[in-house]
């Protein structure tokens, strides 16, 4: 993973509180929180560690956090960190066969200690939708169309103006000089082609060629 991408996922699905890390690229998808009580009859950590070797054993990144600490003191540590799910385990819990989980991008629940690997699959590929779903909002309001361009005696002019904070797309079958003209007239930078092409042919930004190629371009710092 480059810093480059890094930045991106940070920037995309952080907040206010720190990170939030997509399940599939988390460090810890999940992390556990016994809650360490002095002379208490239950070993919430021994409970803890067995919670984290059934979580493994089904492919999921797990730490446990054993620090005898305040329990928000632990639940800050790993908001600012990104990590996606926390569970938190302390004697009641384990009284009633259940965990409680909290999920980075908002909302608690408890869970069922012998369902435990299928319910943090299914939160974590909810929390992942959520993301998504997040992100495209965000793009769909962030990306715009670039204004037209129109050629007049040999100069490319264009008929609009570019916004701090967009990100333009066009369709683009063109040369390498429309490029530049594009560059030259709006201070944008060709990013490259788009994940998705247009679902339909369009015409091209500058020479009006019908192509489904969706080009990005913003303005880089």
């Amino acid at each position: 993973m480059s810093e480059r991408l890094l930045g991106a996922v940070v920037g995309m699905h952080g907040d206010e509180n720190g990170l939030i890390m997509p399940p599939a690229v988390a460090p810890f998808q999940v992390v556990i929180c016994p809650m360490i009580r002095k002379n208490s009859d239950v070993d919430t950590v021994s409970v803890a560690q067995e919670m984290a070797v059934t979580l493994r054993k089904h492919g999921l990144r797990v730490k446990v956090d054993t620090r005898d600490i305040h329990a928000g003191q632990k639940y800050y540590d790993w908001e600012i960190k990104g990590v996606p799910l926390r569970l938190d385990v302390g004697p009641r819990d384990i009284a009633q066969g259940t965990a409680f989980a909290a999920r980075r991008t908002g909302g608690k629940e408890p869970i069922q200690m012998d369902d435990l690997p299928n319910s943090c699959l299914q939160i974590l590929d909810e929390i992942a939708q959520e993301l998504r779903k997040r992100s495209s909002a965000h793009m769909d309001d962030v990306i715009q169309p670039l204004p037209p361009f129109n050629e007049i005696d040999g100069t490319w002019i264009m008929d609009g103006e570019i916004e701090d904070g967009k990100i333009y797309q066009i369709p683009f079958d063109g040369t390498d000089a429309h490029a530049e003209a594009i560059e030259r007239a709006t201070s944008l930078t060709f990013l490259g082609d788009s994940t998705e092409d247009y679902d339909e042919e369009m015409a091209c930004h500058m020479s009006g060629k019908m192509t489904r190629r969706r080009i990005i371009l913003s303005k880089t710092y």
